[in-house]
């Protein structure tokens, strides 16, 4: 049995509600959520094959459990098959997102020092000066959409300079970025996946031009710090390749997703976002409750890895778990009041990074950023306030704004 004590259960009602809720995730997905909680926190589908998990002492359990990985079945490519995917599916099995130690733990080696909290709190100068830039092109836009003018620029031109990505290389790049995450996105048809693969395709030859520039002309940054890696046998090629990719693509949505319901969450509670303009002490910790309350990511899965006593039941090998992520975040156990936004919350417990092993090692950079976004916001504006009906993604793996129309005031 895990620590909450929850035991897993079977719930045709709430099997059939996942399944829709998975298939075709509502903007607003916290009523279900409560309802989950509630009914069946720890679900076994009817054909044993999947535990979903919807507690917080549940999800950290398993995030944090041994007997649980990475397996493939998350990626959706495999479902589709061809010689289209076949490529594709080699570099994504070669990522940090889908191996497992040793693999795991060398991969993360060889790039975790760029994400050491020294070595991010060293990059807060160059962020504030790009945030500005992009802070003056949102004044300048009345009723602009927050989500083009900066919450996607500010990551994009962060992890760039980090990456060593050319700048005028960068915007183009963007579109691949998002038709790229489709591949990971739990309600992706056949149609998004070929998609999403074609883009993917697109950055690996980029990214291989890019990694062939670096090793002629090596300079300081972390793409020529893999073709040191790859040159002293740490890492082959293809490795090279895919988390050049991952770090580029995988840390820009998620922290655009932070910005932007970050904002939405202040601006629909002005008197948190007074708060913070009163008490700037408050900005860290408003951070780690823009990441609770809504989450940039809402879901992962595991595989099981090995036979596991788990929530009172026996897992076999090859079975899947998904840890709801968005309603860990919401569990009145373990955050009282949870759908409450409150800037001065002790928040830290959340799993909008998830735990255990796969904790996300870009985690303080996207903590750096949000925090010199609202302080340059608070001294440059008065106020920000929506200009327009916002337009939600439709993902889990990605939880955000396609669209958010704000009007900052001077």
């Amino acid at each position: 049995m895990n620590a909450s004590g929850s035991i897993a259960r079977r719930d045709p009602e709430s099997e059939l509600l996942v399944f829709d809720f998975m298939g075709n995730p509502p903007g607003e997905p916290y009523p279900f959520y409560r309802k989950l909680r509630e009914k069946a926190p720890a679900l076994i589908t009817s054909d044993g094959n999947m535990m979903v998990l919807s507690r917080h002492a549940d999800c950290v359990a398993a995030l944090r459990n041994r007997a649980f990985g990475k397996g493939e079945e998350w990626i959706q490519a495999r479902n589709v098959g061809g010689e289209e995917i076949r490529p594709v599916m080699e570099r994504l099995q070669k990522t940090m997102i889908l191996t497992n130690p040793p693999e795991h733990t060398r991969l993360r080696r060889v790039i975790s020092s760029a994400f050491t909290l020294r070595h991010v709190d060293a990059l807060r100068p160059s962020i504030a000066q790009r945030t500005d830039k992009l802070l003056d092109k949102l004044a300048a836009a009345p009723g602009g959409d927050f989500m083009d003018l900066v919450a996607m620029p500010l990551p994009v031109g962060v992890i760039g300079d980090l990456l060593g990505i050319p700048e005028s290389d960068r915007e183009h790049l963007i579109p691949w970025i998002h038709e790229a995450g489709l591949l990971i996105e739990p309600a992706s048809g056949r149609e998004e996946i070929i998609r999403g693969a074609r883009a993917e395709k697109k950055l690996a030859a980029y990214v291989t031009e890019l990694i062939a520039s670096k090793r002629a002309h090596p300079g300081d940054d972390l793409v020529s710090r893999l073709t040191v890696a790859e040159a002293d046998g740490m890492i082959d090629e293809t490795e090279t390749v895919a988390t050049a990719i991952l770090l580029f693509g995988g840390g820009n949505k998620p922290t655009s997703n932070l910005l932007g319901n970050g904002l939405h969450a202040l601006m629909a509670n002005p008197d948190q976002f007074q708060r913070i303009r009163e008490d700037r002490s408050l900005i860290p910790s408003a951070v780690e409750e823009m990441l609770r309350y809504d989450s940039p990511a809402h879901v992962d899965a595991l595989s099981v890895l090995q036979p596991a006593a788990f929530a009172g039941t026996e897992l076999r090998q090859g079975q899947t778990l998904i840890i709801l992520l968005g309603s860990a975040n919401r569990d009145p156990d373990q955050f009282p009041e949870p759908d409450r936004f409150d800037v001065g919350r002790n928040s830290g417990s959340h799993l909008a990074f998830a735990s255990g092993p796969h904790f996300c090692l870009g985690s303080p950079l996207a903590r750096v950023m949000a925090q010199v976004f609202l302080t340059r916001a608070l001294e440059r504006f008065t106020g920000i306030t929506p200009a327009g009906t916002p337009r939600r993604t439709t993902g889990l793996g990605h939880h955000g704004f396609e669209s958010l129309p704000v009007t900052a005031h001077s």
